[in-house]
Order: structure tokens, then sequence, then C-alpha cells
């Protein structure tokens, strides 16, 4: 490309880009845009009778009262899956899985997912991710000297 056609194509991309700029409202336009929605708002509001407003008011609180039941209804189901996993030893993670509308069939559900996979808790003696830590180092008494010593022992420094 040469260089009078680069010229001629940034040149045309800046004026559109620059018309685009142009053509977008200003702060005082959307003001004025703003306030003559507030103004047709208020105008609507004022032009419904006295029962259409009670009718648009009440189907707003149905509305509302619906989706709150619809949020206290999934918390509710939520805290249950979580009670029945804590009680059947299930992670917070295969909770989530776990199927059911009532106690029973989300306990049902559990057990069978415990006969399929098999208990979660780890073999007593087995170290935490990450390698011990705490009082799985040692077995002891955990001072400073005993951790020393057992970094020698692992490591092979003197």
């Amino acid at each position: 490309m040469s260089t009078a056609h680069q010229v001629a194509y940034w040149k045309h991309h800046a004026r559109k880009h620059e018309a685009r700029a142009n053509a977008a409202p200003d702060s005082a336009e959307l003001e004025r845009l703003r306030a003559a929605d507030a103004e047709l708002t208020t105008r609507k509001t004022a032009e419904l009778s006295e029962t259409e407003r009670l009718q648009k008011e009440r189907d707003d609180a149905l509305a509302e009262a619906a989706a709150e039941r619809a949020r206290t209804e999934a918390a509710t189901a939520s805290a249950l899956r979580l009670q029945v996993a804590a009680d059947k030893g299930l992670t917070p993670a295969q909770a989530t899985r776990l199927q059911g509308a009532t106690k029973e069939e989300l306990e049902a559900d559990a057990d069978e997912l415990l006969s399929a996979f098999g208990p979660v808790t780890p073999a007593p003696g087995t170290p935490r991710s990450g390698g011990p830590r705490g009082s799985d180092a040692g077995g002891g008494a955990t001072t400073t000297a005993t951790g020393a010593e057992l970094y020698r022992q692992r490591h092979g420094k003197n």
C-alpha cells in the first residue's frame, strides 16, 4: 500500500469516527432527554384513572411478591439440600448435584450418590492436600527445634 493510499485510508476512518462522536448526544442533551422522560412518566401517571392506577400498583405488587416467593423457595431448597448433604457426609459440591423436592427424596439421592462413589472422607493418617502441616508434621510436641529437626531429616541438611 502506498503512502498516499495509507493517508487516505486513515483519513477516511478518522472522519468516520469523528462523525460518530459528533452524532452522540452531549451531557446537556442527555439531561434534557431525562427530564422529558420524567415529565412524560408523570403525565401518563396523572392521566390514569384512579382504578387503573390502583390496578397497576396491585399488578406490580403481585409481580414483586411472586419474585420474592421464588427467591425464598430457592433459598429453602438450597438450605435443605446442604443440610441433607451435611447429614450424609457429602461435600458442598456434591450437595449441588442432589435431586429432589422433599427431604426424603434428597436423602434417597444422597444414599444413591454415596453407594455409587463411596464416602468422601480421607483414610486416617492420610496427609492433607499440600502435605502435612501443624499437628500432622511430627505427631509430638511442635516446637521450633522439632520443626528444624524434621526439616533436616526430610531435606538431608545438617
